[in-house]
């Protein structure tokens, strides 16, 4: 986690397939591609170089449940598991996650992420918490626009192949590309 964390706060874009997949309409941190929310360029590269969609669809936050307080306006005390409540953003909360943020009012639709809900989840957004004083990570499903959420490893790393993404994170390693120079 130490070592994703650091290539994510590098600015790097990951790919996650660790444990079970999820099953419903979101992504929840085991089948995701994860990046670092504070910079709003982010949403761009996914979007051109991975994802090849439309630049208006939102991405979303997963923000640990010791700074959601500090992240989002939650008057109800809503625990948002599953990426289904919008909420509203703090002047803190939108700076730290601004790339997933709706840009016309600063909502995010925020997953907020336990550790009984998800440990290793959980144990890397705290470690990118760690170096980056950010307790938050982008999070968009894990597939290229148009396909499914990928199943496996072999399916991640055909993502990987067919996209700019940078690298995956699996339970055990962590696949980087390697760049390439080109020679004149």
């Amino acid at each position: 986690n130490e070592k994703a964390s650091k290539i994510l706060s590098s600015g790097k874009i990951l790919g996650r397939v660790v444990d079970r997949m999820e099953f419903g309409p979101r992504s929840l941190g085991n089948r995701s591609i994860l990046a670092d929310p504070r910079n709003l360029n982010t949403k761009t590269k996914i979007n051109a170089k991975i994802k090849n969609r439309d630049f208006w669809m939102p991405f979303a936050p997963s923000v640990l449940d010791n700074c959601a307080k500090n992240y989002l306006k939650n008057s109800s005390k809503a625990i948002s598991r599953h990426m289904a409540l919008t909420f509203q953003t703090t002047d803190k909360g939108y700076n730290k996650m601004i790339a997933g943020c709706h840009d016309a009012d600063k909502t995010a639709r925020a997953q907020i992420v336990t550790k009984k809900m998800n440990k290793g989840y959980h144990e890397l957004i705290s470690a990118f918490k760690k170096i980056t004083d950010c307790g938050a990570l982008l999070n968009t499903s894990f597939n290229l626009h148009g396909f499914p959420v990928v199943k496996n490893l072999k399916e991640a790393y055909e993502v990987l192949n067919k996209s700019d993404l940078d690298g995956l994170i699996s339970k055990n390693f962590i696949f980087l590309k390697k760049k390439q120079r080109l020679i004149n």
